[in-house]
């Protein structure tokens, strides 16, 4: 499950940096949410997807450079 959410996260992400989809950037930030919250995915990788969420939540107003 983990993989799968991890690929369509970077699948959506990939869309955002090529085209400044907002809606992309949307269910990229709401897959790595989803992927932090399980419980088997450790600490660094929380961390990251954490911090990769709030920067396309962020950076939907200021352009597609994430």
């Amino acid at each position: 499950m983990t993989q799968s959410l991890l690929a369509g996260a970077l699948d959506h992400l990939m869309r955002y940096q090529l085209t400044g989809c907002a809606h992309s950037a949307h269910v990229a930030a709401h897959l790595l949410d989803q992927i932090a919250d399980l419980p088997d995915v450790d600490g660094d990788t929380r961390c990251l997807c954490g911090r990769m969420s709030e920067a396309l939540e962020a950076g939907q107003g200021r352009g597609r450079h994430v």
